[in-house]
């Protein structure tokens, strides 16, 4: 992240648009904490500071990376606004990101939100970002217009993800492409990019399949799996990289999922104990959205058209009625037909098509959102 300062004059108010930076981050706490007390338009309560304990780790590591950019806007030493946009990790989303801004209530209508935008959108496009995402309660009007007049469009609904008080929101998801579509290739050589498209070759079963969910003891059994997924399919945001992960560390994720009521991690095995297809499902971890979280599914390509995508599912929608989880959303690249009217058989609503999600192969491509209220 390049280091950015301008300094601007709004409302007869001298206002300085900068990075932030690790010595920001008390003051950025308290500005935050006094931001939520004023506002139920975020996704956190002002009491639920521990998401706050690492703030300094966190700026140092926005200061390093390329594709994010943390800012602040200053008036005499205090806060007033910020503004966070972060890109993903992985090669296939290295150029895509979603980003957040909130101003201190006093300073509404003075132009503050328009300048960390400008700042924002100036910056992405130097930066080579082709999509910037976000999303907004569908009754806040006066961010939406902000955000329509630096060029978002209304991409999606997506329905109660936040839980107000007893009462559910729903978010408006708005983007904006920038850059030509196809201006940069992708760094990473997907194996079989087009096998998807093909009939794979279908394994006889020998048996009954058992869902169950992975254990620590499962982590190479996992690592493994997903070292071959890779290569049978380019509608993952996981490419040939993999994912990366020890067998230690990938032994401390499962250990996670199982000690939080709030997520699932489940696994399908053939009669012969080989792990064929699995489900990923992780709920919010705040007041607001703990009701709430989306999944991820695979099954490998020789072991489709066995039911085994629908028996996963169906366990996770047992699963999540049990624990009070009333929402369960998903995004699915456009072009995987056969995963989408899987979804539709299973009762999930689509709520918009998401342009540049996913970058592979020399172009952008699209997902549709979509979700299942319990």
């Amino acid at each position: 992240m390049a280091f950015l300062e301008k300094p601007i004059l709004l409302h007869r108010h001298n206002v300085v648009i900068r990075s932030a930076v690790a010595d920001d981050a008390e003051a950025l706490v308290d500005y935050f904490i006094a931001v939520t007390a004023q506002s139920d338009n975020l996704t956190f309560e002002p009491d639920e500071t521990a998401m706050f304990a690492d703030e300094a780790m966190f700026l140092e590591h926005l200061e390093t990376s390329p594709n994010a950019l943390a800012l602040v806007a200053e008036h005499e030493g205090a806060i007033v606004g910020s503004l966070t946009f972060i890109g993903g990790t992985r090669p296939k989303v290295k150029r895509i990101g979603e980003f957040g801004i909130t101003v201190e209530r006093t300073w509404w209508d003075k132009g503050i939100g328009s300048a960390l935008m400008r700042s924002l959108v100036t910056w992405a496009d130097k930066a080579q970002i082709g999509k910037i995402h976000l999303q907004v309660r569908t009754d806040n009007p006066r961010a939406i217009a902000l955000y329509r007049k630096f060029g978002f469009v209304d991409e999606a609904v997506l329905r109660h993800v936040l839980r107000i008080r007893g009462e559910y929101v729903d978010l408006l998801w708005m983007g904006l492409a920038l850059g030509d579509a196809s201006s940069e290739e992708s760094d990473v050589s997907y194996a079989n990019a087009a096998v998807s498209d093909v009939a794979p070759q279908r394994i006889a079963l020998q048996g009954p399949v058992a869902i169950r969910e992975l254990q620590p003891g499962d982590a190479q059994a996992v690592l493994d799996y997903f070292d071959q997924i890779v290569t049978e399919t380019d509608y993952l945001q996981l490419g040939t990289e993999g994912l990366q992960f020890s067998r230690t560390e990938e032994q401390a994720i499962l250990s996670q999922y199982l000690q939080d009521e709030r997520k699932l991690y489940i696994g399908a095995f053939t009669h012969e104990g080989t792990l064929v297809g699995t489900l990923s499902f992780a709920a919010g971890n705040r007041r607001r959205t703990c009701h709430a979280g989306e999944f991820s599914l695979t099954v490998l390509q020789s072991f489709q058209g066995h039911g085994i995508g629908t028996a996963l599912l169906q366990r996770l929608v047992n699963w999540a009625s049990q624990v009070g989880i009333h929402r369960i959303g998903l995004e699915v690249r456009a072009e995987n037909t056969r995963a989408i009217a899987l979804y539709e058989r299973c009762g999930f609503v689509t709520e918009g098509r998401v342009g540049r999600t996913m970058y592979s192969n020399g172009s952008f491509h699209d997902s549709i959102v979509m979700a299942l209220l319990i």
